[in-house]
């Protein structure tokens, strides 16, 4: 019974140890949002926050001055596309994401891209693809997808820039058996899978940095990523130069060579702190446009609840 006593002692001092460091680090990144938020600028709302879904990727269409936002739900309900008007902020469309074969897509949505003619969504070793055209059009309060493709990598978010579509991966995994077992980035000349769909042989592979969950590339050709995990550690912005311009090794992927890249402290430029539970974003007149996903209430707990999207330079 002493001894029962004595470890019951010790577990109720290790769970309020626990509790006490978490609310000191509860503290200490709520301090460093005030005391940067002077950085920030709130744009507009976080759509796709209710009902347990969850906000993830973000993008911009300069043909028609929209924002397109996916969010998953952690229920495995349908997934789901907002369409926001960048000017007013305001909603103009939320629709249900429908796969090719009539098919309710109830994935972890996470990517989205457009070159202003095709929607590029990721999730789960999937790419869909979906007529931009149609999504501003449709009266429906769903929209159907033209190709559902699967991908080499997990694709947890995209990013199209110069004819190029890049697919990335998030993994913070030490089974995660490729070279350096880092996750990777894959970039496909997007003239090359119009017609025959195949993701099996890219253009380019990068090793990338863990935890990324956003992507964009600067007019200066930097590359940038938002890196996140959990709502108890700060998000970082991290800048690296453009890795393409560098020698390359060679990656064997299905039997083809394809030109193998690294982001390391080579290339790396800088890092900036943001709050905890950054996701996807897109850049327009050197500005950034940042999506969180903490403003779910999937995430309670987590505080600062960011709501609206935020810019900063």
């Amino acid at each position: 019974m002493k001894h029962l006593k004595k470890v019951l002692i010790i577990l109720i001092i290790l769970v309020l140890s626990l509790f006490f460091v978490l609310l000191l680090d509860y503290a200490r990144l709520n301090v460093h949002y005030l005391i940067n938020r002077k950085n920030y600028t709130e744009t507009f709302d976080v759509q796709g926050n209710l009902s347990n879904y969850v906000p993830q990727g973000l993008t911009y269409s300069n043909t028609y001055n929209i924002v397109l936002q996916t969010s998953y739900n952690s229920n495995h309900n349908v997934s789901m596309l907002y369409v926001i008007d960048f000017e007013t902020g305001n909603l103009l469309k939320q629709l249900k994401l429908i796969n090719s074969d009539n098919s309710v897509n109830t994935n972890h949505v996470g990517g989205i891209t457009t070159n202003e003619e095709t929607v590029w969504i990721t999730n789960d070793y999937e790419i869909n693809e979906y007529s931009l055209e149609e999504i501003i059009k449709t009266e429906n309060n769903y929209i159907k997808s033209i190709k559902n493709t699967k991908l080499p990598n997990r694709g947890d978010f995209c990013l199209y820039h110069e004819n190029i579509l890049w697919i990335g991966d998030f993994f913070l995994n030490p089974f995660y058996k490729v070279p350096d077992n880092n996750p990777l980035l894959m970039g496909y000349n997007i003239d090359n899978i119009k017609d025959d769909l195949n993701y099996n042989v890219p253009n380019y592979i990068i090793s990338l940095p863990k935890m990324v969950q956003g992507m964009v590339i600067t007019p200066d050709n930097k590359f940038v990523f938002t890196t996140s995990f959990t709502p108890f550690i700060n998000s970082n912005l991290i800048y690296y130069n453009n890795v393409l311009e560098e020698k390359h090794e060679s990656y064997n992927l299905n039997g083809h060579e394809i030109p193998y890249y690294k982001f390391s402290k080579k290339n790396f430029e800088k890092n900036i702190k943001l709050p905890p539970m950054a996701e996807g974003m897109f850049n327009i007149d050197n500005n950034l446009y940042i999506l969180f996903e903490n403003s779910s209430n999937t995430y309670f707990y987590a505080f600062p609840k960011l709501r609206k999207v935020i810019k900063t330079k």
